[in-house]
C-alpha cells in the first residue's frame, strides 16, 4: 500500500473544506429563507375560533393544545386593549362575556395601518402562531386577517 503524498494530503483536506463550507452556506441559507412573518400570511389557518371557543375548547390543561401548537390559527373576538410597549404592536382580545383569560397577539411591524385602525370593542379576526397558554393564550406573529383575502 502506497503512503499519501504531501500532494495527495492538501487536496484530500481542501475537498473536506470545500464540503464542510458548502453545507455550512446551504444551511445558513434555509435558516434566514424561514420568515415566520410570510409564513403565517401565506398559510391558512389550522383552525379558525370564535375566541369564547377557544377559551373553552383549550381549558387550560397541558395537553389541550398540543393540536394547534406552533401552528397557525385564526381567533375571532373583540379588541380589548391595543399596546405599543417595548416597540412591540399586540392587541388583546376578550369575549363578549369578558372572562378573565384573553389572547395576546404579537401584532407583525406590517400591520400599523391597520391596527391604527382599529377601536376598543371593535369585532376582529386575527391570525397567528399559537404558542401556547399560561393564564391568557399567545398568539405570535399575528396579522388582521380578512377571510374574503384568503
Amino acid at each position: 500500500m502506497k503512503k499519501p503524498t504531501k500532494l495527495n494530503k492538501r487536496s484530500i483536506v481542501l475537498v473536506q473544506l470545500i464540503l464542510v463550507t458548502s453545507i455550512i452556506v446551504i444551511l445558513g441559507l434555509n435558516i434566514f429563507n424561514c420568515n415566520p412573518n410570510k409564513m403565517v400570511l401565506d398559510t391558512k389557518p389550522v383552525k379558525y375560533f370564535k375566541i369564547e371557543k377557544l377559551i373553552d375548547e383549550l381549558s387550560f390543561e397541558e395537553n389541550a393544545f398540543s393540536d394547534f401548537k406552533e401552528n397557525v390559527v385564526a381567533v375571532e373576538g373583540f379588541v380589548e386593549d391595543i399596546n405599543s410597549l417595548n416597540n412591540r404592536q399586540t392587541v388583546i382580545l376578550r369575549d363578549k362575556e369578558n372572562r378573565n383569560t384573553s389572547v395576546i397577539c404579537d401584532m407583525q411591524k406590517d400591520q400599523t395601518v391597520l391596527i391604527d385602525s382599529l377601536e376598543l370593542g371593535d369585532q376582529v379576526t386575527i391570525k397567528g402562531i399559537f404558542k401556547g397558554a399560561l393564564k391568557d393564550i399567545i398568539l405570535l406573529n399575528c396579522i388582521i386577517f380578512n377571510q374574503t383575502n384568503q
